[in-house]
């Protein structure tokens, strides 16, 4: 697959589309990011099974960025069906475009939208055989802190929405970040202990390659769904985060080494790139 790059990408239309659900779920693949909720009268009743045309378990990728991790997993486990969800516009739009140039996988969909509104929207109780959480945006500045991909909410509409036996797996290059995800997780009666896993246990990510070749440092575990009622809200479990929250640094830690940026994706994406990747209507 070609290697994405440059700062945008055009609206897929057409036979460049197939892989998109936005107009589905918005109503236009104009529409998404974080820009609001999608349609009511588009998601009432929402089915996989026929967003995909099939039935099959269910992996789910948050942030796909340049999409090789994605591809990659889809190509490896053709008996699953694949869903990435990206907030970047940009990256949804070329894969898109990638995909459908390529032919497929046919058992892979992309959207450009919120995960965290469309994890509530999208996906049922019990849903997802396995979610997957690679190198997500720390998000150093304490004003952008609730940014951060996996918090206490997230992490219980996780264990709301992963089947018995399925599991979460996570990779980050940053160790708080890593620790803060799986704080979040553990903290859930409904997931089981924390096992790490090897590098080649599932595909690599583009920052993930850049940080084996210069020997970076990467995180890697699952966490797995047990068979346990789900809890529901842990009102403790808010009021410990937003006690946490004022503590946490507004700096990578020092000894910390980004992966060169000519080879990886970088964590120092700005408000100015990140409102023009987010556009609603265009």
């Amino acid at each position: 697959m070609a290697r994405l790059r440059g700062t945008s990408a055009p609206l897929p239309q057409g036979q460049d589309a197939w892989p998109l659900l936005n107009e589905q779920v918005y109503g236009s693949h104009a529409r998404g990011g974080n820009t609001g909720r999608p349609d009511p009268a588009l998601v009432a009743g929402w089915s996989w099974e026929r967003a995909f045309g099939r039935a099959a378990p269910l992996f789910l990728e948050v942030g796909f960025n340049r999409g090789k991790f994605i591809t990659a997993l889809a190509e490896r486990f053709p008996d699953h069906n694949v869903v990435g969800i990206e907030i970047r516009r940009k990256f949804a739009w070329r894969l898109s475009q990638l995909t459908a140039a390529a032919g497929g996988p046919a058992h892979l969909r992309l959207l450009w939208g919120d995960a965290k509104v469309l994890l509530a929207d999208l996906f049922g109780p019990g849903s997802l055989q396995g979610m997957f959480i690679t190198f997500p945006d720390p998000w150093w500045k304490r004003r952008h802190s609730k940014r951060r991909l996996v918090d206490t909410r997230f992490a219980e509409e996780l264990a709301e929405r992963v089947a018995v036996g399925g599991a979460v797996w996570v990779k980050s290059d940053v160790e708080l970040i890593a620790h803060e995800i799986r704080d979040a997780l553990l903290a859930r009666p409904e997931f089981g202990a924390l096992t790490p896993f090897a590098q080649d246990d599932l595909p690599l990510t583009y920052r993930e390659t850049s940080c084996v070749r210069h020997g970076l440092p990467v995180i890697r575990f699952r966490v797995t769904r047990l068979d346990v009622p789900f809890a529901g809200r842990l009102d403790a479990l808010y009021a410990a985060e937003e006690a946490a929250r004022a503590l946490r640094p507004e700096a990578p830690p020092e000894g910390y080494v980004e992966p060169p940026l000519e080879d990886a994706d970088t964590h120092e994406d700005t408000d100015a790139d990140a409102d023009a990747d987010t556009a609603g209507d265009a």
